[in-house]
């Protein structure tokens, strides 16, 4: 039988929430769980096993008495409990852009299930795929609770779903999750979905975070500082994959359109000097991963993400092709 696409882990900075959430209601959380704190796999291929995340919830849900822990934990999430890439989607500029970035990289913060946004007459959906894998009652409210609750705190209005499904069967009282969902809310669906109205996704974020930002233009300009300087041509090039990567993998499409250039032209003027567009993504990709490397707070899942790739592993399997060595042994290879 073939692997599942999905680990069916979620990260530990994740799992942190929960922490957070009995310390900050009086409790020792490692006595509460009988665990230590969770503490991030370096290499980013480490993660809790959902059905572990589960038994933690399940646990603090029995010694707290609380049978709407799922509500009241989720609506306590912030963006660390994303890692970097909370402080990723705050950059976006719409709520729109911000749930595309997350579909990119949601195996980041959920590697459980596929996760899709479909359309209809006045609504938009954001649909969890449980048809090979369903995980317990206390994973899925709580992950749909957190998810509605980042989404008001990440935008400029008010951003309440018009329909809530859970795959779950639910309590005999669905009063206090259609409170705090301000909607109608459904047990026992074939799907895990959030409806929305159409016009929230044009909603302006707040406040991008500034201090990503000026770490990631402090690593670009840093690596333009290192690169012989070329014609002017690459060196726009350069610049410009090194201010979209964040946004995915870029394309000569993008690219191009960043430079008032068809993709042909680009690729053409790019052979001229003796290069192409792959041969500069993947330079531009090495340095900045080198200058990602040297800097403890980033995680090596977090440097996958912000070189544009979906997922640790292929950013390993092409830092293998550039170095011969893995990004995790290139960071302790590096002197201090």
């Amino acid at each position: 039988m073939s692997q599942p696409l999905h680990r069916r882990v979620v990260p530990e900075t994740y799992v942190q929430l929960l922490y957070d959430y009995l310390k900050a209601h009086g409790h020792d959380p490692v006595s509460v769980l009988a665990e230590p704190w969770p503490q991030p796999d370096p290499n980013g291929a480490g993660g809790i096993d959902v059905e572990h995340w589960e038994h933690l919830l399940a646990t603090a849900a029995q010694q707290l008495g609380d049978p709407l822990l799922g509500i009241h934990l989720g609506r306590t999430i912030s963006p660390r409990h994303f890692g970097v890439l909370g402080s990723v989607l705050l950059a976006c500029n719409n709520l729109e852009a911000a749930l595309m970035r997350l579909e990119r990289y949601l195996r980041l913060v959920f590697d459980v299930l596929p996760m899709y946004r479909r359309e209809g007459q006045g609504w938009v959906e954001i649909v969890w795929d449980t048809s090979e894998y369903q995980p317990g009652p206390l994973v899925n409210e709580t992950g749909i609770v957190a998810m509605v609750q980042f989404c008001r705190d990440l935008v400029v209005g008010v951003v309440d779903p018009i329909q809530i499904d859970f795959n779950h069967l639910g309590p005999t009282d669905p009063c206090p999750y259609e409170e705090f969902f301000a909607c109608p809310v459904r047990f026992g669906q074939a799907q895990a979905v959030m409806r929305f109205a159409p016009d929230v996704l044009a909603m302006p974020l707040k406040s991008p975070d500034p201090a990503l930002i000026t770490l990631l233009e402090q690593h670009a300009d840093r690596l333009l500082a290192q690169l012989p300087q070329q014609d002017e041509m690459v060196e726009q090039v350069r610049r410009s994959i090194s201010r979209e990567l964040h946004e995915g993998e870029p394309s000569i499409e993008r690219i191009g359109a960043r430079l008032s250039l068809s993709p042909r032209t680009l690729q053409r003027r790019l052979q001229e000097t003796g290069t192409t567009f792959r041969g500069e993504l993947n330079l531009v990709r090495h340095e900045l991963a080198l200058s990602y490397l040297r800097d403890p707070r980033l995680q090596i899942v977090d440097i996958a993400m912000l070189l544009g790739y979906s997922e640790h592993s292929a950013f390993t399997r092409a830092f293998k092709e550039w170095s011969g060595q893995t990004p995790l042994e290139a960071r302790q290879n590096q002197s201090p």
